[in-house]
């Protein structure tokens, strides 16, 4: 996996952004998870265990593992979330043997990899998922990303950040390669759905925390992009917070959330 990981910070700030991240995403990115209790869930990518949290506390009496890379972010998952267990290793070579899950759930983790890597990643969770188990995946597309009216130093930050994610060996367009990489990993049925959405006026509660989520992304970005970018990203936060306000203002964004079977023994 790459070094070049972005957000991958355990100060008091980011631990709280990623977990009002986890509780205003998961309503509507989970729509398509389930387990019953006794299930073996792994959260691959936990990193503070933000969702860890939230899978446990939708499907009580799950049996959940996070794993993660970071030993410092594991750390904080395991002080913030003991109702799980957790367990540090490398995504592409999972420490567990064949057919130990029912579920596999990950968010936002292909994005820092390489195509390779990705298809490593996916073929360890096919081997550790149950014949029948699935696994669910959401992703990024961050050419779905679009403000009205567009504005200018907000293309500039995501920019920035797309142009890192690249250049740590990560692909910030993701999403749409979903289905070939789950194929070159041996699943045979995969689900992958584009998962737009739309915040505005007609919705202002809605709007103003999907207005914040990206905000607060941004705000975040001063450790990956570097001190003398600290000022754009404030000002393409406070830009994006204008959008409330502005008359048509609207803010899209699509993340892919694909979810695949185990179907050979």
């Amino acid at each position: 996996m790459t070094d070049g990981y972005i957000h991958g910070s355990t100060d008091a700030v980011e631990v709280a952004r990623l977990e009002k991240q986890a509780r205003w995403t998961s309503p509507w990115l989970l729509e398509r998870f389930s387990a019953k209790p006794g299930m073996r869930v792994l959260d691959l990518a936990t990193g503070v265990g933000a969702m860890a949290g939230e899978l446990c506390r939708r499907w009580p009496g799950i049996e959940l593992t996070g794993l993660d890379l970071s030993a410092a972010q594991l750390h904080t998952a395991a002080r913030n979330h003991p109702e799980a267990r957790y367990a540090r290793a490398n995504a592409a070579a999972l420490p567990f043997a064949d057919r130990t899950f029912d579920r596999v759930h990950c968010s936002w983790l292909l994005e820092h990899v390489s195509a390779a890597v990705a298809v490593e990643v996916l073929r360890e969770v096919h081997r550790v998922l149950k014949p029948g188990g699935w696994c669910h995946f959401t992703e990024v597309d961050n050419s779905t990303f679009q403000t009205t009216p567009p504005l200018a130093v907000v293309s500039q930050v995501l920019g920035a950040l797309n142009d890192a994610q690249v250049k740590g060996g990560g692909d910030p367009f993701v999403g749409p390669k979903l289905v070939g990489y789950f194929a070159q990993a041996g699943f045979t049925e995969t689900d992958a759905r584009q998962r737009p959405t739309l915040g505005s006026k007609a919705d202002p509660v809605f709007f103003q925390g999907f207005i914040d989520e990206f905000a607060e992304i941004f705000e975040s970005l001063d450790e990956a992009l570097g001190p003398s970018m600290k000022a754009t990203l404030q000002q393409a936060a406070a830009e994006l917070r204008g959008l409330f306000t502005r008359p048509g203002g609207e803010l899209r964004y699509a993340a892919t959330v694909a979810v695949a079977r185990r179907v050979k023994p």
